[in-house]
């Protein structure tokens, strides 16, 4: 049986229901970002080429959208990041002929200082890449790069990819407390948000179990403080509110409610004991934290997932 790359839809912040498209295998990655809410990368890379050949992908996602399934955007994205399959301007050409479904790419921008990585993700109607760092040293401590992408190039990749691309940016900025999200950084920030212009800025905090236990969230209204610095395209992103609670979406969080009962989970349990994609199960495991039916433990590096047990149990 092929490895599943197509999941979802699942319930986004940024783009309603969004059925993810996986590029690479488990965290291939440019980055070995300190809130990565998949854990560490082993050993980042710059290597670009067909980890997943675009034929696999675009034969799969055939199949799915033959299933009636209609999402508000299909999103390039999964467990790594996606700019580094080289057949990435195939896979987005060949979705285009397959429906008319706007396509999205989610990612952390680091090789967009790439002319060829530029083009080649042109033909998406949404791309969504990060900006975690206002300077080279906060960007080795937040994003702990491949050695051989300095903050410098990767911010000019954002700005030149402004300059050449006619479709929408929403740029995402992580801030953690105490690390980069006071003031004086986020106006450091705004030096680099003016230059690349992004159609909107969107604000994240740490909402889910991160790969290192010392980032901690923002509060809400420190952020609303930033999102006025920022201007107003700015703003930060919401808890899910579109109406998601049809039959599917109830029966999955059951079924991870179920798992947990019987046995604390770590993320990988959860999704291989249900046979779903990892970024599937994440979905709905923050509203579950947040609707206290599940908590997160941390133990010997790794994060478990156990139901909340009541008072009364």
């Amino acid at each position: 049986m092929s490895k599943k790359l197509i999941y979802g839809p699942v319930p986004s912040r940024r783009l309603g229901f969004s059925l993810g498209v996986d590029l690479v295998p488990y965290k291939i990655c440019s980055y070995d970002c300190i809130y990565c809410q998949l854990g560490p990368t082993p050993a980042t890379t710059l290597v670009r080429k067909p980890y997943i050949p675009s034929a696999m992908i675009l034969a799969q996602l055939d199949a799915r959208l033959k299933e009636g399934v209609r999402p508000d955007f299909i999103t390039l994205a999964g467990s790594g990041e996606p700019t580094l399959n080289s057949e990435i301007e195939t896979i987005i050409s060949g979705i285009k002929r397959l429906t008319d479904i706007p396509v999205a790419v989610l990612t952390n921008g680091s090789i967009l200082m790439d002319e060829t990585v530029r083009r080649e993700i042109s033909g998406a109607d949404l791309v969504l890449p990060s900006l975690d760092a206002c300077d080279a040293e906060m960007f080795l401590k937040i994003n702990r790069p491949h050695r051989d992408i300095s903050f410098k190039a990767m911010a000019e990749g954002l700005v030149a990819f402004r300059r050449e691309y006619s479709g929408k940016i929403w740029l995402e900025i992580f801030l953690a407390a105490g690390i980069n999200a006071d003031e004086a950084q986020i106006r450091k920030f705004k030096v680099w948000t003016d230059r690349i212009d992004p159609d909107k800025i969107h604000l994240n905090t740490a909402v889910r179990p991160t790969a290192e236990s010392y980032v901690y969230s923002v509060p809400e209204e420190t952020l609303a403080i930033f999102c006025e610095i920022f201007g107003k395209n700015a703003e930060i992103i919401a808890p899910f509110q579109k109406e998601a609670a049809n039959k599917g979406q109830m029966d999955i969080r059951a079924k991870i409610l179920d798992l947990l009962n019987r046995r604390p989970c770590t993320l990988a349990d959860i999704a291989s004991g249900l046979g779903s994609h990892p970024n599937e199960i994440l979905k709905y495991i923050e509203p579950m934290i947040s609707d206290q039916e599940i908590e997160a433990r941390r133990v010997d590096e790794k994060i478990f997932y156990r139901a909340k047990r009541t008072e009364a149990g």
